[in-house]
């Protein structure tokens, strides 16, 4: 009977043993599938992130040019403002018409925005989620920015900026393919002589005006160009280093 206790409870023992190895297996087993999952729902968020960020890469790479050069025609309009820089009038004209840059620069940041709502973003690693909290608060500073100096411009009750703009042809103007209706001449009393345009562009309260544009604009080109676009790249560089050592 002893020898037959010992056997029952060394057999008990063993099941005992190889149920909790069971259970301890199965749980491993369960650990890394959920790690797996997690590791797969990261590298798709990492994926949509770097989606979304080339898209922004491509419009710096698009407008920081073309901004650049809408730049460098207002600096020698002002150059000439103050009588440092001489040029023949149909190329000041050309410069006035083309100085102003119409486009708006549109970022993507959703997919960003639904990581943060969602909670995945934590999944992230702290590299990836301080370069990317910049990136989002970059944006923000820079809209804060240009709306401020958009209103600032805009408080305009008497029209005296509308005004000035007109006589020196800087009114946007509609390109032709997106034209739907007959393109509006310049009023007749706006059109000035050469020697009148050339008179208004060196007048100080035009100056004052046109600088102020013009800081604008050139701040704008720095924010963007040492600011986000820098930033933009170094957060794909830091994506493409983590997705390749998987």
């Amino acid at each position: 009977m002893e020898n037959k206790t010992g056997k029952y409870f060394k057999y008990a023992i063993g099941e005992i043993v190889l149920v909790v190895i069971g259970i301890l297996i199965a749980l491993q087993i369960n650990n890394w599938n959920e790690n797996r999952k997690l590791e797969n729902s990261k590298q798709k968020l990492m994926l949509a992130l770097k989606k979304e960020l080339l898209i922004n890469k491509n419009e710096f790479d698009n407008y920081l040019p073309e901004i650049h050069e809408c730049n460098s025609k207002f600096n020698k309009v002002l150059l000439y403002s103050v009588g440092d820089y001489n040029i023949p009038i149909d190329s000041l004209k050309y410069y006035l018409s083309e100085m102003l840059y119409g486009r708006t620069l549109s970022l993507l940041n959703s997919v960003q925005e639904e990581a943060i709502n969602s909670g995945k973003f934590e999944m992230l690693s702290d590299s990836l989620k301080q370069n990317l909290s910049k990136l989002k608060d970059y944006t923000s500073a820079r809209k804060a920015i240009t709306d401020k100096s958009t209103d600032m411009l805009n408080i305009d009750n008497d029209n005296k900026n509308v005004n000035l703009m007109a006589r020196l042809y800087m009114l946007p103007v509609i390109p032709e393919e997106f034209l739907i209706h007959p393109l509006i001449p310049t009023h007749p009393d706006f059109l000035l002589s050469n020697m009148e345009l050339s008179a208004l562009v060196k007048d100080p309260d035009t100056y004052l005006t046109l600088n102020k544009i013009y800081l604008m604009y050139a701040a704008d080109e720095v924010w963007l160009k040492y600011g986000l676009a820098r930033l933009t790249n170094k957060t794909i560089e830091i994506i493409d280093n983590e997705l390749n050592e998987k």
